[in-house]
């Protein structure tokens, strides 16, 4: 399972990747544009950086439990896109702890290394939830 909720939440199943038709992890960065008045959607080109930190809940700015960074056109996007994905393998989502319960962690999406699209803000941390994997073998 992948779910994205109120626009900034992320739930996760561990174990699971992001591709396909289903478990997609797409994400739009809504900017405003000074000369019509109106919000747009940023236009990510090709050579855009896009990373995805997911960090433990407690120590915000100490540890990393993953980060994913990818140029969209290693990622096959030729064209500019309103909404990039960003592909985690089974692989990628089993670095997270095994555990019999969800477990929240907080993530920032950056792009370019130096624009935060989702992150801490007055809203608070930004939650990545993952929950356990149904029929976990001894690992």
């Amino acid at each position: 399972m992948v779910a994205v909720e109120d626009n900034t939440t992320i739930h996760i199943t561990r174990g699971d990747k992001t591709t396909g038709k289903v478990n997609r992890l797409a994400f739009y960065f809504p900017i405003y544009n000074f000369e019509t008045q109106q919000e747009e959607n940023y236009k990510f080109q090709p050579e855009d950086k896009i990373s995805l930190i997911v960090m433990q809940k407690k120590g915000y700015t100490k540890y990393e439990v993953l980060r994913k960074e990818y140029y969209l056109k290693d990622l096959g996007y030729t064209e500019p896109t309103e909404h990039p994905e960003i592909p985690l393998t089974a692989e990628d989502t089993k670095v997270f702890e095994l555990t019999n319960k969800a477990k929240t962690y907080w993530y920032d999406l950056v792009l370019n290394d130096d624009t935060t699209i989702i992150g801490m803000d007055s809203d608070g941390a930004k939650q990545f939830i993952v929950y356990p994997e149904g029929g976990e073998e001894d690992e």
